[in-house]
């Protein structure tokens, strides 16, 4: 695996981890863990997917590619039982407190980037364009919203990107593109 990409670490349900280094492996790994892992009854296969986080602060763009390198996609949340099943897992990080890398000391909160994107954020004026799921296959309608209060807002004119954080209790809030935190991957089975 002589890749000299950065290595980041991705956790997955009970804490197993692997390393960011080859996509063939890793996705390899990761069936056999997962499938070990829903067989021995220590994780909820959640639909066709588990969540898995990527413990390294980064920006919205990084995160969607990290998560794609990892074999899944930047978190997608379509249903208010999605929803739920999201938040239940990001208080298990969490639980972690401070020790988690997701854990951004400067404000004192845990906050998670998930693939919601506004249309056009790479031109000017670009708030008052829809969210969208974006995909490696591309957009994907947005049938299901659970803002935070007062949310989306686009404060300062530049959020086009959406994180979930503890502060509103996990819930949607648009955010800059460029701010680093954590990601909140959907892995497929």
């Amino acid at each position: 695996m002589g890749n000299s990409k950065d290595q980041s670490d991705v956790t997955l349900f009970n804490n197993q981890r692997f390393r960011d280094t080859d996509v063939m492996f890793k996705l390899s790994l990761l069936l056999l863990i997962s499938s070990h892992l829903v067989a021995s009854g220590k994780a909820e296969m959640v639909k066709n997917y588990f969540y898995g986080i990527v413990h390294k602060q980064v920006d919205w763009k990084d995160a969607f590619t990290l998560c794609q390198d990892a074999g899944g996609i930047l978190a997608t949340i379509m249903s208010p039982d999605e929803s739920q099943e999201a938040r239940e897992f990001l208080y298990t990080e969490k639980a972690k407190g401070s020790k988690s890398p997701c854990f951004i000391p400067r404000i004192s909160e845990f906050q998670f980037w998930i693939a919601g994107q506004r249309r056009g954020v790479d031109q000017p004026n670009f708030c008052s364009r829809p969210f969208f799921w974006k995909t490696p296959e591309g957009e994907l309608y947005m049938p299901f919203t659970d803002w935070s209060t007062g949310q989306p807002d686009c404060s300062g004119g530049n959020e086009g990107c959406l994180q979930m954080t503890d502060v509103s209790g996990f819930k949607m809030n648009d955010i800059r593109c460029d701010a680093l935190m954590c990601a909140l991957c959907q892995i497929g089975i």
